[in-house]
């Protein structure tokens, strides 16, 4: 998929030049540079690929309405969990997409006003 040369077909992705921030760019080539190390090492065991988004807005209820934007940009259903967690999450083939936050633990609400305050890491 790189510069290593192999028998068959090679699908090569064409995007061209995006018009998106540095840092979705940045993101999007290490996308591509890790499924590109995949295809040149057949030898080596497959990595595990989960991405991870907490919402880092200024309180839970804000974030929960960030999960519900993944959720539905990402065609699935958000929910809560057992943990109490709301999370939103979607598999692409075996690489997994998870958008997650936390309501803020007990005894931490004076640092609500922060931002990303009311989001366990």
């Amino acid at each position: 998929m790189t510069e290593a040369v192999q028998g068959g077909m090679e699908w090569v992705p064409r995007l061209g030049m995006l018009e998106v921030p540095r840092q979705r760019a940045e993101l999007i080539c290490g996308l591509f540079g890790l499924a590109a190390w995949v295809a040149d090492h057949p030898e080596l065991p497959m990595p595990w690929v989960s991405a991870v988004m907490i919402p880092c807005e200024t309180g839970f209820q804000r974030d929960i309405r960030v999960v519900g934007d993944v959720a539905e940009a990402l065609g699935v259903a958000s929910a809560f969990a057992a943990d109490g967690a709301y999370v939103a999450q979607r598999r692409f083939g075996p690489v997994q997409v998870k958008c997650i936050v936390r309501p803020v633990p007990h005894g931490a609400g004076e640092q609500e006003s922060a931002p990303g305050a009311g989001v366990a890491r």
